[in-house]
């Protein structure tokens, strides 16, 4: 049963993402949308990957392939619509800055598997604070018009099914734990900012 829930949570994913995308397509601009949520994202997930590809614990990391896919293609809208020469630079430079760590693997005197399990709590700090600049942004600007509810209470879902199943584990990772933990939490604070300001103007 653990391994049919990381497949579930690919499609729970997938569905998280569409509304967004859809959202993005139709009005040609990811405004609202927070690029270090998914720059973080994208990071993150390489992160997971990489540990979870190296220890053939591969049912778990195709949650991450989804995310990281996803996340990767959002962040490709926003340089085709709305990026300037400076900001793809800028994000460039965001996505070089945030992978700094993998050199850490060139170093011949460090153990490979001790530095992907290193490496997966700095997946984990990535987790724990990438929604929250959208939290920030959506609060700052109460601008919800690219963000889709469903993408937030999905992610949590599938944070749910990532839970379980690194808990049926046979060895279970602590940073993988903590980090699906961390995706409950945030989205679900995201998800209440966002129907805060959907019932705000009925309130007033």
């Amino acid at each position: 049963m653990a391994y049919y829930l990381p497949i579930l949570s690919v499609f729970i994913l997938v569905f998280s993402f569409l509304p967004l995308l859809n959202k993005i397509i139709k009005n040609r601009s990811v405004s609202g949308v927070s690029l270090l949520m998914m720059t973080f994202g994208l990071a993150q997930s390489v992160y997971f990957i990489s540990y979870n590809l190296y220890f053939a614990r591969f049912y778990i990391a195709l949650p991450f392939f989804a995310t990281g896919l996803l996340s990767g293609l959002i962040l490709y809208f926003f340089a085709r619509y709305n990026a300037v020469k400076r900001q793809k630079l800028q994000l460039l430079g965001m996505l070089s800055f945030s992978l700094l760590p993998f050199l850490l693997l060139l170093n011949p005197n460090l153990d490979t598997a001790s530095v992907l399990n290193g490496l997966t709590y700095v997946g984990l700090i990535m987790s724990s604070v990438r929604v929250m600049p959208q939290t920030y942004k959506t609060l700052r600007t109460g601008n919800i018009s690219n963000l889709s509810a469903r993408y937030f209470s999905l992610q949590f879902i599938a944070g749910i099914c990532g839970l379980f199943a690194e808990l049926a584990m046979p060895v279970q990772s602590t940073s993988h734990i903590l980090m699906f933990i961390m995706i409950l939490l945030t989205n679900a604070l995201q998800f209440a900012c966002m129907q805060y300001y959907r019932v705000r103007p009925v309130l007033a």
